[in-house]
């Protein structure tokens, strides 16, 4: 699959995820295949005023594949100015959040909220295409509450210049509830003739080739099911390989660690650490050990007596 200029050596991609798309999951993704990785989403106001920990969300580390980083934002000028910003030159496409569900989000009239608007999601992807000067994709849902919008806003999101559309086929007011309908996701894969990358309910190589045969997009993205699992890509890829847990999480945690103080990353990986302790039969008493870690130490000396 090819965004923009860019080509990924596979169409299988890890989703921006706030509070997991780390860099640490990013690079074990990346190690299993993932063709293209996101960060977490960062704020565009916070870019232009150098907001507090921005800077933490913008580490990558050398993977040789593909990034995202995914800002948010609702006023075309600020989008502009971020998207100038010399801290994002390391990354690859600049991705505009316009499906997150969360109230303080959309209160502001950023993330979902913006599908109630097609015009100025033009404005604002073309704000960022001037800005960045490299591919700029989007990632939408199939509307706020019954109304499908998504086609609309796909297509006024491809006018504005984008080089891709995520779809993530479930309604705002169903945040993460529910069956995606990846029938939505095909409509705008009908209307577009750009690339557009399937989001929700991958979990497996059964549910992979249903969405496919569903959707007919032409990438596709891990969120949850990739939580703890970063070989599901090479699961899904049909790739051979081996996998270590615990040496995955010792991994993450020390790309953590060259970034960020070992108070943030122990607190970090408490959230971690339960989809990880899923490829044990230690996840009852990972999480209860959980809720009396205090440092960093006490994570370690965690991952060493379960995981």
């Amino acid at each position: 699959m090819r965004i923009g200029e860019i080509e990924l050596k596979s169409n299988i991609v890890f989703a921006p995820i706030a509070g997991f798309s780390d860099a640490g999951a990013r690079h074990l993704c990346a190690k299993y295949g993932a063709g293209l990785l996101y960060t977490e989403m960062v704020s565009a106001k916070g870019l232009c005023y150098g907001g507090k920990g921005t800077e933490d969300l913008l580490h990558v580390t050398d993977t040789g594949v593909p990034t995202a980083v995914q800002i948010f934002g609702s006023e075309p000028e600020f989008i502009f100015k971020a998207c100038q910003d010399e801290r994002l030159a390391k990354f690859d496409i600049i991705d505009i959040n316009m499906g997150c569900p969360v109230r303080k989000i959309v209160s502001n009239g950023e993330g979902s909220a913006l599908m109630e608007n097609p015009a100025l999601i033009t404005e604002i992807v073309s704000s960022a295409v001037e800005g960045g000067r490299r591919p700029v994709t989007v990632k939408i849902r199939a509307g706020v509450d019954k109304d499908i919008l998504a086609v609309d806003c796909a297509l006024a999101a491809e006018k504005g210049g984008a080089s891709a559309v995520a779809v993530h086929p479930r309604f705002r007011t169903q945040m993460y509830s529910g069956v995606a309908d990846h029938t939505v996701t095909k409509m705008v894969k009908d209307a577009l003739s750009i690339p557009v990358i399937a989001n929700g309910d991958i979990v497996d190589k059964a549910s992979l080739e249903k969405v496919k045969e569903v959707s007919g997009a032409d990438g596709f993205m891990i969120a949850r099911g990739a939580l703890g699992k970063p070989y599901i890509f090479s699961e899904l890829l049909g790739l051979d390989y081996t996998y270590d847990n615990k040496a995955s999480v010792l991994e993450h945690i020390s790309i953590l660690r060259q970034t960020l103080p070992d108070r943030v990353v122990a607190n970090m990986m408490k959230l971690q650490l339960c989809h990880y302790a899923k490829n044990t039969g230690n996840t009852k008493a990972v999480r209860m050990a959980l809720a009396s870690v205090a440092d960093l130490n006490g994570i370690l000396n965690l991952v060493e007596e379960y995981l």
